[in-house]
Order: C-alpha cells, then sequence, then structure tokens
C-alpha cells in the first residue's frame, strides 16, 4: 500500500471555514455524535487522517472526526457513520454470501500484521532510514487496521438487524427466544487479554522457584497490556504480584475460577445453540460474524499494545536524534517527522512541538477534498466552539443505556476518566468511566458493578462484566459528565437505568 505524506493546516482561515460549516454542522448537530473519552496524541491521531482517505475511497464515506484539548480528551465522531457502515456491510452481505467471512479473515489477518510488525523492530539504537521505513510500516498498518476499524461499531446495528430476522424465523416460544439471544452473543474465542487472567489463576498454586519463573514469563508474555500510548509504561512484575496476593485472600480464587469456568462454559454454550436451532444457515453465520467482531475488537487492541512496545526503540532514537521527549515527539505528525529526519533538522519549531504538548491542541480530520486542521493556542477554544455547539446538562436524574451483564445494586459512584488511575476505585464502589481496557481489571474485580458511556455488546466492559458476573450498563454517553464521586447511584442493569 503507497501512502504519499501530506500536512494538515495549521492556521484557521476565516474564508475556508465558513465554506465548510453546512459541512461541519450537519456532521455534529446536537445529540447526534458520539464522544470517547481518551488521552490521545498528535502522532496517532494523524494515522486516522491517513485511515479516513482510505475509508472515503473503499466504503464512500464523507465524515469527520475531531478532538480539542489536552491530555485525556474527548474526541467526536458523527454517530451516522455507524450506521452508514451497518448498511454497506450488511449490503454486502446481502449481494456476496463470501463477504462477511472475507472481511472477518481481513480483520484477523491485521492481528498476524501486528505480531509481525512488532517482531521486527530491533531493540537497539535505530539509524535515520531505518526509523523512516519503520514509521512507514507503522502508517501502513494503522490505515489498513482503520480502514475497517471506522466502521466496526456498525456491527452494533447490525445485530439490532440480525436479532429481527432471528424472531421472524424464530420456531418456538417468546421466553425461548429471549434466552436463545441473551445467550448466544458470547465470542467466537477468548481474547489476549481474557487469556491473561486465566493464565494468572494458574500461578495460584505454585511455589518457590518455580512460581518465580513463571510469574517472570507471564510478566514478560502479558506486561504490553498497558502500553495504549507509546510512552505509557509497562506493567511492572510487582503489578502482577499484587493480583496474586488478592487471589490469595479466603474465598478469592474459588471464587474466580467460579466465574472464569462459567464465562467459558457460555461460550460452549453459544456454539451449541447455533448448532441446534432451525435458524437458517444464512442467519447462523452472520450470529458468527458479530460473535467474531465481539473477539476482533478487543484482540486486536491487545496486539496494538505490542505494537506499541516495540516502537518504544524507534521514538527512543527519534529522541536522541532531536533531544526531545517521548511523550513530547508524539506531538507530531508522520510528515513532520519523516520531512525532520530527511532534512538533519526540525521541518517545525520546538516551540510548537511543546505548545501542543503542554498547553492543549485541536485536531479536525476530515475526508477529501475537506481540510483538516491542527492548531493550538487562542485557536483551539475558537475551533471547538465553532466545530461543536456546548450543550449542558441540567437536571439529569436518570440515565439509559444498555444492559451488558443483568443485575441490581445501590452504591457509592467512584468516577475514573484516566485508565491510569484506575487503582484509585476501593472495594464495592462502582465504577463509572468512560470505556474499560485491560488496565482496569482489578478495579472491575473490586467493583460492585460497572457503568461506561461508550460500548455495546462487543465492547470491552460487556465481555468483561459478564465474565466476573458484575451489574453493567453500557453505552450512556454521559455518565462521566453527570455522575459524580461519592454520589449514591442505582444501577438498574435489568431494564439498562442507572438513577441518581
Amino acid at each position: 500500500m503507497k501512502i504519499i505524506l501530506s500536512k494538515p493546516e495549521y492556521k484557521l482561515n476565516a474564508a475556508d471555514l465558513s465554506k465548510e460549516k453546512k459541512f461541519l454542522r450537519s456532521q455534529f448537530k446536537d445529540g447526534e455524535y458520539w464522544r470517547p473519552i481518551r488521552r490521545r496524541v498528535p502522532f496517532f491521531m494523524d494515522g486516522y487522517r491517513y485511515a479516513a482517505a482510505a475509508v472515503k475511497k473503499r466504503w464512500g464515506i464523507d465524515f469527520v472526526f475531531f478532538e480539542a484539548g489536552q491530555g485525556v480528551m474527548p474526541c467526536y465522531l458523527p454517530k451516522f457513520i455507524n450506521t452508514e457502515g451497518a448498511k454497506i456491510w450488511m449490503a454486502k452481505m446481502d449481494k456476496d454470501k463470501k463477504f462477511a467471512n472475507q472481511l472477518v479473515k481481513e480483520i484477523i489477518d491485521i492481528v498476524e500484521v501486528e505480531k509481525k510488525l512488532a517482531k521486527s523492530i530491533p531493540r537497539r539504537e535505530l539509524s535515520k532510514k531505518e526509523v523512516i521505513g519503520f514509521l512507514m510500516d507503522h502508517l501502513s498498518w494503522w490505515v489498513k487496521y482503520f480502514e475497517i476499524g471506522f466502521l466496526w461499531f456498525g456491527v452494533e446495528e447490525i445485530k439490532e438487524k440480525i436479532d429481527k430476522q432471528i424472531a421472524e424465523q424464530w420456531v418456538g416460544s417468546k421466553k425461548d427466544l429471549k434466552i436463545f439471544l441473551d445467550e448466544v452473543y458470547r465470542p467466537m474465542k477468548l481474547p489476549l487479554s481474557s487469556l491473561e487472567q486465566r493464565d494468572l489463576l494458574k500461578l495460584y498454586s505454585l511455589k518457590g522457584k518455580i512460581f518465580e519463573n513463571s510469574l517472570k514469563k507471564h510478566y514478560l508474555k502479558y506486561r504490553h497490556l498497558a502500553l495504549h500510548n507509546v510512552d505509557d509504561e509497562y506493567f511492572d512484575i510487582e503489578y502482577y504480584r499484587g493480583r496474586l496476593k488478592l487471589l490469595r485472600s479466603k474465598g478469592e480464587y474459588r471464587k474466580m475460577k467460579i466465574m472464569m469456568d462459567t464465562a467459558d462454559k457460555e461460550l460452549l454454550r453459544a456454539n451449541q445453540l447455533i448448532k441446534k436451532t432451525k435458524l437458517s444457515a444464512v442467519l447462523k453465520e452472520r450470529i458468527n460474524f458479530v460473535r467474531w467482531f465481539m473477539y476482533i475488537r478487543t484482540e486486536t487492541i491487545d496486539h496494538m499494545m505490542l505494537v506499541n512496545g516495540a516502537y518504544k526503540s524507534v521514538f527512543s532514537s527519534l529522541s536522541n536524534f532531536f533531544s526531545l521527549p517521548t511523550d513530547v515527539l508524539l506531538h507530531m505528525t508522520y510528515e513532520e517527522i519523516i520531512s525532520s529526519l530527511k532534512k538533519g533538522d526540525l521541518v517545525i519549531s520546538r516551540d510548537l512541538i511543546f505548545d501542543r504538548a503542554k498547553n492543549g491542541y485541536a485536531f479536525l480530520i476530515t475526508t477529501p477534498p475537506h481540510k483538516s486542521y491542527l492548531v493550538v493556542g487562542k485557536e483551539v477554544e475558537k475551533f471547538h466552539k465553532f466545530v461543536i455547539p456546548h450543550q449542558e446538562h441540567q437536571d439529569i436524574k436518570e440515565l439509559k443505556g444498555q444492559t451488558a451483564f443483568k443485575g441490581k445494586i445501590r452504591g457509592v459512584a467512584r468516577v475514573i476518566i484516566d485508565r491510569r488511575n484506575s487503582h484509585e476505585l476501593k472495594d464495592g464502589e462502582i465504577l463509572v468511566t468512560t470505556m474499560t481496557s485491560p488496565e482496569f481489571v482489578p478495579a472491575m474485580k473490586k467493583s460492585a458493578g460497572i457503568i461506561t458511556n461508550e460500548g455495546g455488546v462487543l465492547c470491552h466492559a460487556a465481555i468483561m462484566s459478564r465474565e466476573l458476573r458484575k451489574p453493567c450498563v453500557i453505552g450512556t454517553k454521559i455518565a462521566t459528565d453527570i455522575i459524580k464521586t461519592g454520589q449514591i447511584i442505582t444501577l438498574d442493569a435489568d431494564s439498562g437505568v442507572v438513577t441518581l
């Protein structure tokens, strides 16, 4: 895949913005966007810019991706991209029986690309030529990944359509149909982060030198699961030792073993349900299409973090070339870094790079021929107000979402925006966050229940809440805006409602 490097606009042009106003407002109508809140950096955002162009070329979808702020910040995506993705993929499935399997294979192959890419990076000082090559390899992988990844949230809507088709074909009672729909959607396989939990349980009964050697192997195999960005730190061996210490608390190992075994049986049960049901072969394949994506979304992200670990060598070499720390270098675009390497000096000012890193930035990503922008300073707030109208959330006493795992509890809320602060959750509190990731697993185990802004049945929180048997409501959109730490809330995951 040949990629031609380019750069976004660095200054807001009033005339250009005026021309784009109608397009931007059509993308971000009030309430018609979703808002992931995560720690991002311009380097990865710039990769999305190239991927957005690939999405338009392959799938014909025009859309915008926008973020503004500093550190952990909201990123805005139009909701219609999910609907459009679902519509396009369903149409292709109807037209071509092989399409679903080919798409699944394509993204499973990306996991193999991630493994090979991670192995290809030498853990030593690299030459400028090597760094340029590895950066272009990174961008090629990123585009290949998100050419599909931008649309895979549409699988949630595909599932809803499949459920309606199942109901039309169903032979049996409504009660049996409900049980089928509740139990059949389990991942096709266990992703790496789920395997890690099971492997940790295996260390429980080991002692002495065998235990220490096994713990070290476990740590080396799974430590990368902390690396959502290249500058994140690996899990250290004491992190795993601490989790094992918790397992040795009274009754904890038995409880976790039962949870994992139950989740494994549910996966087998899902396979059996599909074999036994009298649904058409086409519908069975479509159910499995959704199940594959339940696995794929987590599995590819688990291996994305493996790639981030490997690219520490690349950014360490860049840090030496330009005398800039990695967390600052990540505030440059691909074109800026590679052009600087070719020139032998930075092509943008150090002040600008530090400004993005310390004071924040706004990055608007559009599909061609619309213009993309990366701005700093006073233009950040100005741009944010122009693109996303401010919304007030007043007097909200109830939030609605989707049930991931049933149960009803009342307790104290703990709002955690930054995954690096997940250790702050206390036993029995209700975890409220934007979305979960492997770092949240110890907190999820301690929690009484889980509430997220984002997600559907395919997301990490949904999969893990079922494994851990924790009441969970996902996709509330604004839980972290409305709920405050220390607030008493009622989580009714039976009906998908959170009451303040």
